[in-house]
């Protein structure tokens, strides 16, 4: 069994592209002063939103693993907070993996529903214009 899905010309490119997200959201998570607008409580929108966007996005290419999916997703979310508590700047929150978490299960379930169907017509479009076997 292919590791993306195979009506994805493309999937390699797509899940590198989504790792690459998470060793943004890594690095994003771990640097010594992220700006943060004034806000109260904006990181637990951040943290929901990043992970609801990257689980959404490889749901929607492992279909039909989204129990992986989510097992992987809260996990990469759990190591995020333990490296943090490794930081002299940063500490680990609850909140955030709880945010991480809401966030995983809104992004798969959006994904299993059909909102990430605009990367199927991405990868379409890029495949004709890169002539790549479909």
């Amino acid at each position: 069994m292919p590791i993306v899905r195979d009506d994805y010309a493309l999937g390699r490119l797509w899940l590198a592209l989504g790792l690459l997200g998470c060793g943004v959201l890594t690095y994003a998570c771990l640097m010594p002063q992220p700006p943060q607008p004034q806000i109260e409580h904006f990181d637990k929108f951040e943290h929901f939103a990043s992970f609801a966007l990257l689980s959404g996005w490889f749901a929607n290419l492992l279909a039909p693993r989204y129990v992986r999916v989510i097992i992987v997703m809260i996990l990469f979310g759990a190591f995020i907070e333990v490296a943090q508590s490794f930081t002299p700047y940063r500490s680990a929150d609850m909140r955030d993996l709880t945010a991480d978490a809401f966030g995983v299960l809104s992004g798969v379930a959006l994904a299993r529903f059909g909102a990430m169907r605009w990367l199927g017509y991405l990868d379409a479009r890029v495949a004709a214009k890169t002539d790549q076997p479909r």
